[in-house]
């Protein structure tokens, strides 16, 4: 990981923790995110959090446990069990010290930490975990006594909790664009026909006496900040911004050396360039129409979003929402997006310069290949409601690309 990335990432380490800390978080699962920069790190910081990191299949070289695999709150009388889980498909190579733990089996972990939550008298167990949803349906088909599992999907916009055998499956949104809520009820002898007719059509009954309805709430910018940690978010994001800013004009001076050394100015070495960027007013010469509906979608107008939400100096979004950032014939200074700004006919085709030098009789550099052009950028972190029939057909602008 590039050190500036590093730097970046304990901020919002810190950031989290802290908030969590404010909101009474009772426990975290450690997941892939949360590896990316070390055991040795996250146990540093977990003496900065009032709440343990749980993790029953994280071991060191001697099958010994790193973090806490479980915890037992009690609520109101009544004994819980909170375990944690990691994936264990993970690509250990790609975290720092990789070499000083495993992560083990988590279906046998979990038979071994639920068989000693029951033992301790809990009345139900609750699973954290970042497994795939098949994983986590295999685990409640096995019959392990799991009430409650919260993991992750990439569907879990759209998807409805599910019930297989007793074992309750909810799913909180990567991203953290929702909040998930899990309303739990303990019935009585009457059963559901003590709840209304309208809460038991949207949830599910769960043994004998539980009955649990998940809601998500989309965090809407209507919504006001908390007031402590809204001021810390935009601190972060302001010490975020402004080392960017830092970063980009470092690189850019290195350039800059580099074409005086070698007597080509970055101005002139764009020139040089056998290809570079004409932009979309270029192609609307030829191409009036694509151009005027290209100017009524969202990607005309990308650039103005970032600006809108100060996140210019972002490189992670300036390569988006952009043409020709750190490319051949394009720019590099974030600062000076200029004419590159907004996504373009060529952030698509490629660089058009000799394309349009020809009169069009040279091929552009890139054939768009469909929808599939469109996921270098519409993953699901950061476009999770990217829908292929509405975003490439009526939002891209480009009717001809083919599918």
């Amino acid at each position: 990981m590039r050190p500036k990335k590093v730097v970046a990432g304990e901020l919002r380490a810190d950031l989290i923790i802290s908030s969590y800390n404010k909101m009474g978080c009772d426990a975290i699962n450690i997941g892939a995110y949360d590896l990316s920069l070390g055991v040795d790190y996250l146990l540093k910081k977990e003496k900065s959090a009032n709440f343990p990191f749980l993790s029953g299949n994280i071991l060191d070289k001697h099958d010994k446990y790193i973090f806490t695999p479980s915890i037992i709150k009690s609520v109101n009388g009544i004994k819980v069990g909170i375990l944690g889980l990691c994936d264990d498909k993970l690509k250990l190579k790609k975290i720092p010290g990789h070499d000083k733990f495993k992560i083990v089996n988590p279906m046998e972990k979990a038979e071994e930490i639920t068989a000693h939550l029951k033992k301790e008298g809990v009345d139900y167990v609750v699973l954290l975990t970042n497994l795939k949803i098949s994983s986590c349906r295999r685990l409640a088909q096995h019959g392990i006594p799991i009430d409650l599992i919260v993991g992750i999907s990439k569907k879990s916009r759209i998807s409805l909790p599910i019930l297989v055998k007793e074992t309750y499956i909810a799913h909180v949104e990567r991203g953290g664009k929702r909040v998930g809520r899990l309303d739990v009820s303990f019935l009585d002898t009457t059963g559901v026909e003590s709840l209304p007719l309208a809460t038991r059509m949207k949830g599910k009954t769960v043994g004998e006496k539980l009955f649990l309805l998940n809601h998500f709430f989309p965090l809407l910018k209507t919504i006001p900040d908390h007031p402590e940690i809204g001021s810390m978010v935009e601190a972060v994001e302001n010490e975020l911004s402004r080392l960017q800013k830092a970063n980009v004009e470092a690189e850019l001076s290195v350039l800059q050396q580099v074409s005086a050394t070698s007597s080509i100015a970055m101005g002139e070495l764009a020139n040089k360039q056998e290809n570079s960027y004409v932009f979309a007013k270029a192609c609307a010469q030829c191409h009036p129409g694509h151009y005027q509906r290209w100017l009524k979608t969202p990607h005309a107008r990308a650039y103005h979003s970032l600006v809108e939400h100060e996140k210019h100096f972002d490189e992670d979004c300036v390569r988006c929402h952009t043409v020709g950032y750190r490319e051949k014939g394009g720019f590099f200074d974030v600062s000076q997006a200029g004419h590159y700004a907004n996504v373009q006919c060529e952030s698509c085709h490629g660089p058009g310069r000799l394309h349009v030098a020809a009169k069009g009789q040279l091929k552009t550099v890139k054939e768009p290949s469909g929808v599939k052009i469109c996921l270098d950028c519409h993953i699901e972190e950061r476009s999770p409601e990217f829908n292929r029939e509405t975003y490439f057909h009526n939002v891209c602008g480009c009717v001809d690309c083919k599918d």
